[in-house]
């Protein structure tokens, strides 16, 4: 799976208009061995979304170049413009090769920190948001409110699909319901043997957005992300400035979802997870919730079946 990055232009004197127009000039990468014959085509030019009370406007490319195969190589570049910052979402997932792909691509050389990654709190980089996420599922608290303007949203965090720490074994999926002995063990033998979580595959409905599958990797300046546009189900889906002629391009849809995800959902969770704990005892009350939970099941199987437990 290609996953994606943040990253904001820090440079007062470029606009979404000028950016526009280097981007539309497609010479790109004329000297350079790791994208021979790069091509840049707009694919979607100057559209807006509603994501956390913005209009977002945006343009979404797509990228190619010659593989070693002899097989064309294509990515997605996202442009946008959210309260007057100029933005990036770019396939190229690792931090050297995101920032020279962008440097090239939005013409600088020497300049420094024209570029700059997303600044994530350091409880999103080390997972520790996510061992929340793990607790709000193990304890059935899976449906969350929040304040959005004048009403209240609602955010429901459906499965977590996968999990991997800085240890060989992973948690293959948690289910909402929680109560699972299977999920239960398996949790806990994760939990005790990971110190921190580096990949995380989530489904979430959020907003007027049904379902998006997602999956998440922490590195230490920054995270990646990519979503599959064929489990979505939403408001996307209906929205007749992204598909005119009715039917549903999976590229563009994904570029969408990607916009919501960068710059809605990932915001959100964290505001969420800030609002209801600082995350320092999560993860050692979720380790002691499932044991209290497992030796609850034990004494009660007891009980049932006169075992000599």
């Amino acid at each position: 799976m290609t996953h994606t990055t943040l990253w904001y232009l820090n440079d007062k004197d470029k606009d979404f208009e000028a950016m526009n127009k280097r981007l539309a000039q497609g010479s790109f990468f004329a000297n350079s061995d790791n994208y021979p014959n790069f091509a840049l085509e707009a694919k979607v030019s100057n559209q807006k979304l509603p994501i956390s009370n913005n209009d977002v406007q945006f343009n979404i490319y797509e990228y190619s170049f010659d593989g070693s195969t002899g097989t064309r190589i294509t990515g997605t570049l996202i442009m946008f413009q959210m309260q007057k910052r100029i933005g990036f979402i770019v396939d190229t997932a690792g931090y050297p090769n995101a920032l020279s792909f962008l440097r090239e691509i939005c013409g600088y050389s020497g300049e420094k920190k024209t570029i700059v990654c997303e600044q994530y709190d350091p409880s999103i980089r080390n997972g520790s948001m996510f061992l929340w996420i793990i607790s709000k599922i193990c304890h059935n608290e899976s449906s969350i409110e929040y304040d959005s303007g004048s009403n209240t949203g609602n955010i429901v965090l459906n499965s977590l699909d996968g999990v991997k720490g800085n240890i060989q074994m992973g948690l293959n999926s948690v289910s909402t319901q929680g109560s699972d002995v299977i999920n239960t063990l398996t949790t806990l033998a994760f939990l005790l043997e990971s110190k921190s979580l580096t990949e995380v595959g989530l489904n979430i409905s959020f907003g007027t957005h049904d379902s998006i599958q997602l999956n998440i990797h922490t590195h230490s300046k920054l995270i990646s992300l990519d979503i599959e546009p064929d489990k979505y189900f939403g408001a996307l889906s209906n929205n007749k400035d992204l598909f005119p002629n009715g039917g549903i391009d999976l590229f563009t849809l994904r570029g969408a979802i990607l916009l919501i995800v960068h710059l809605g959902l990932i915001p959100l969770l964290y505001s969420l997870y800030k609002s209801e704990s600082d995350g320092a005892k999560i993860r050692d009350d979720l380790v002691s919730d499932i044991s209290d939970d497992i030796t609850q099941r034990i004494m009660e199987l007891k009980k049932t079946t006169d075992l000599d437990v």
